[in-house]
């Protein structure tokens, strides 16, 4: 097959609303696996949960995690690339989002530190195997850099936080709205993209070589890199416009349609 290389984002591509691998999408990435096709995940998802996805769909290849700020081999292996935020942009970044009053999270050293502790911060720990750190002050844990700060609230609360952070920093940051009541803060050398482009640099993989299936506006940058960027289910019209390919056939199957699509050609 022409395509050496294939970064899939999980949330709404591979995993379902329940949080689950969908059937179909597990078959198809074995047979992708099975021609000799490395598979990578780019995620938002922080690198333990992503791990575990990796185990379980059989991938090998380093794991793309928090929106491009971390590569790492699976299994707790080795960090090929790394780009957390520099401390004096974070402790800004955590002073501009208290004065919104939302919800926020420092992600240090693949754990997750927190003001106060929401049921769905609990719930999201125990059910990924991700330490939740519960501390007075967020600007405590920052003696070392974040891979990654995040905010939760109401969607017109993260309109406005999302506003006043491109305003506020310009292009210091990538400010990422992953859904409407979450968004995540991340380096500007972060991002799907870039940390794809190194990937395949990494492996020996030419660009034209790579393929990226994705749904969501945080995997624009990556579309538009890889030689082949595919666009599965009802994303917005964004992201579709960047596309080479768009399967949309309103089933969970989309996935799997792209990828045996994919390896007919």
């Amino acid at each position: 097959m022409k395509y050496k290389l294939i970064a899939i984002d999980l949330d709404g591509t591979v995993i379902n609303k329940g949080g689950a691998i969908i059937p179909s999408a597990k078959e198809a990435i074995g047979r992708a696996l099975a021609r000799g096709t490395k598979v990578t995940l780019a995620t938002g998802r922080m690198y333990q949960p992503s791990n575990r996805f990796a185990q379980e769909l059989g991938l090998s290849t380093p794991l793309i995690c928090y929106q491009g700020a971390l590569i790492r081999e699976p299994e707790g292996k080795d960090v090929l690339w790394h780009k957390p935020l520099p401390l004096p942009l974070a402790r800004e970044v955590v002073a501009q989002v208290r004065k919104l009053g939302v919800h926020k999270y420092v992600f240090i050293d693949d754990e997750m530190y927190v003001e106060e502790i929401h049921e769905k911060d609990a719930w999201y720990a125990e059910r990924n195997g991700v330490k939740l750190n519960l501390v007075d002050d967020l600007l405590t844990p920052l003696s070392k850099p974040p891979t990654e700060i995040a905010a939760r609230g109401e969607p017109e609360e993260i309109d406005r936080l999302v506003a006043h952070l491109k305003a506020y920093f310009g292009a210091s940051l990538i400010v990422t709205k992953v859904h409407p009541a979450f968004c995540e803060i991340a380096h500007p050398d972060s991002g799907k993209g870039n940390a794809l482009r190194y990937l395949a640099n990494h492996l020996g993989i030419a660009q034209a070589e790579t393929v990226a299936i994705g749904d969501g506006p945080n995997d624009i940058s990556m579309l538009k890199w890889a030689g082949l960027g595919i666009v599965i289910g009802a994303a917005p019209e964004e992201v579709k416009a960047v596309a080479d390919w768009v399967i949309d056939h309103g089933t969970e199957d989309d996935f799997a349609q792209a990828i045996d699509r994919l390896l007919e050609t």
